[in-house]
């Protein structure tokens, strides 16, 4: 086969997503990205995801969560585990699943030698970081707004949060200044221990296993159905899949979710959607632990 100019290859990468003929099913190659050659070595096609599968994926992962936050969670802490190894424990559960999940699902595609370019991990650009960050602290003035509506529906007997959850994502429940005294059955004043086990917990756990769960293989599926606009209906589908878990969130986490969303699409890198995702739980959770630890 002859071998095409490097720039050739980068159009025909640039083009329009397209049918491959031939197939039961059709596959697509990825659009706007330099990753898609079409040589030997090359990441191959996937699939798009619609509507109806995106319920499916999207319901699949909410559902996965609420069972291990709601019911691992509760069982461990009456089985005698203490209540901060419990949290860890199930919480990481449905985290660990995405990244398994991913890594299965990318296999399957025979992507796995591709993975960085099939999940969009790229160095980020300092405008590109910079641009990240504008739109962190845009979503997080947005979420300060709309955050009065968190009190008022976890007022509401069906949707208020259970007792075994943190404090901190209890609305009814803010610490005096700002800084918790305790953190899931430990006093953090002075425990400094619990920084970087939650940092390990919210870094390779959290942030990375959602990230590359919804970002890096679900998004670019999406966007093969429905293009540009593909940031805002993630944006949704990701602010619903937290509803089963936190609903009294479904209002205020709104901005963030479409933040993070649009950063991971506008650039084609995951990496964006990290950042301003590790951003806004790094408010929410990790500063006022070191806070916490410090005061």
């Amino acid at each position: 086969m002859r071998k095409s100019a490097p720039w050739a290859l980068l159009s025909v990468a640039r083009c329009p997503a397209r049918p491959i003929k031939g197939l039961s099913r059709p596959l697509y190659y990825e659009r706007n990205s330099v990753f898609t050659y079409l040589t030997s070595s090359a990441m191959l096609p996937y699939r798009p995801l619609g509507f109806a599968q995106s319920v499916l994926y999207f319901g699949v992962s909410a559902l996965l969560f609420r069972l291990s936050v709601y019911l691992l969670l509760p069982f461990l802490l009456a089985s005698g585990v203490a209540a901060f190894t419990s949290f860890l424990i199930s919480y990481s559960v449905p985290l660990s699943a995405f990244i398994l999940a991913t890594v299965g699902l990318v296999a399957q595609e025979k992507n796995l030698p591709h993975w960085r370019a099939r999940l969009r991990f790229s160095p980020l650009t300092g405008r590109q970081v910079l641009l990240c960050l504008g739109l962190f602290v845009l979503s997080f003035l947005l979420t300060g707004l709309l955050l009065p509506t968190a009190r008022y529906l976890a007022a509401i007997p069906q949707l208020a949060p259970p007792d075994f959850l943190p404090d901190l994502l209890n609305p009814n429940a803010a610490a005096p200044g700002g800084a918790p005294t305790t953190f899931m059955g430990v006093t953090l004043k002075g425990a400094y221990w619990v920084i970087p086990v939650y940092f390990i917990f919210l870094t390779f756990f959290n942030i990375l296993g959602e990230e590359i769960w919804f970002r890096g293989y679900l998004l670019p599926r999406q966007e093969l159905v429905w293009g540009g606009r593909t940031w805002l209906y993630h944006g949704i589908f990701w602010c619903l899949f937290h509803t089963p878990i936190y609903p009294w969130t479904i209002v205020y986490l709104l901005p963030t979710t479409l933040a993070v969303s649009y950063a991971a699409q506008r650039f084609r890198n995951t990496w964006a959607g990290f950042l301003i995702h590790y951003a806004g739980n790094g408010v929410l959770a990790l500063i006022p632990i070191i806070l916490g630890v410090l005061r």
